[in-house]
């Protein structure tokens, strides 16, 4: 039921993108009542959290300054703090990552293992031209001396389906101009114009700046300190890794080059054989049955 619901949504969704609700008509007279049923529902909204914000007493200024205080103070200090943790930290964990004896024999063995299938890779590619060449030579002799398509084609059906053009336009009218946040923006309106509400939010708010600037100051040093070690570590393990990746890459490719070359020559040789047969064999053909 929900599937069934969610695609016919989707379905008006597609189609009303079709709709011309600037008609001069009837389409465009429900957009405009979408519009002022939004502007209706803004100014209801509004007026609402205005007067719960007229409402609040010292006590809830007392309650959402300490909160907001708090959390705002805290926020700043873990920012100012978080820096320098990052930058105490980041020189240590770089240099434990470059000397982590994985990150060398990691990078090493990787190194060697991808110069080896590149350089068997190539001498494959290589054996495989010639083998190829040498098939085909043998099997255009033996297929001389041995002497149809179709295509459906359709056109793609065409569907279309007919929106509600008036609900689609209505609905376009009211979410253009609906405002999501006016009750929100009216309390925090309402809670500014109330002086018993300021009275007891604005002295609590920076007594709670403070502490949790200095919570935030402490916990901000310590997550920088652990990320600044951690970026470190991989920057330093990254170096060492791709030094040693590099000086294996050729001893492997050395010794990819010395495996390819056989298995690409006879798999080169057979599908020369192959094509050989086939042009051989084309050329032993009556001239009458071509």
């Amino acid at each position: 039921m929900r599937l069934a619901l969610l695609l016919a949504a989707l379905l008006a969704t597609a189609s009303g993108c079709e709709v011309d609700c600037y008609d001069g008509g009837e389409l465009e007279a429900r957009l405009h009542d979408g519009e002022r049923a939004a502007e209706a529902e803004n100014l209801a909204n509004y007026d609402l959290g205005y007067q719960r914000g007229r409402a609040l007493t010292k006590a809830d200024g007392t309650r959402d300054g300490d909160a907001e205080g708090y959390q705002d103070g805290y926020a700043s200090g873990f920012r100012s703090a978080y820096d320098d943790g990052y930058a105490d930290a980041y020189a240590f964990g770089e240099n434990a990552g470059a000397t982590d004896p994985n990150a060398c024999s990691s990078g090493a063995s990787a190194g060697y293992a991808a110069g080896e299938a590149d350089g068997y890779s190539a001498s494959a590619a290589a054996g495989q031209a010639d083998g190829y060449e040498d098939g085909y030579s043998a099997g255009y002799a033996n297929g001389a001396s041995s002497c149809t398509s179709a295509r459906v084609g359709a056109p793609p059906p065409e569907d279309n389906a007919d929106p509600e053009d008036l609900k689609v336009c209505y609905r376009r009218g009211y979410d253009d101009l609906i405002d999501r946040s006016a009750e929100h923006r009216g309390l925090a309106d309402g809670k500014r114009d109330n002086p018993d509400y300021q009275a007891g939010y604005r002295p609590a708010y920076t007594a709670a700046w403070q502490r949790g600037q200095v919570a935030g100051a402490a916990d901000g040093y310590d997550a920088g300190y652990d990320d600044g070690y951690a970026d470190g570590f991989d920057n330093g393990y990254a170096a060492a890794y791709d030094s040693c990746f590099a000086g294996a890459y050729g001893a492997g490719f050395d010794d990819g080059l010395e495996q390819g070359y056989g298995p690409g020559y006879d798999a080169g040789y057979g599908g020369g054989y192959g094509d050989g047969w086939a042009d051989g064999a084309d050329t032993c053909t009556a001239p009458e049955d071509r």
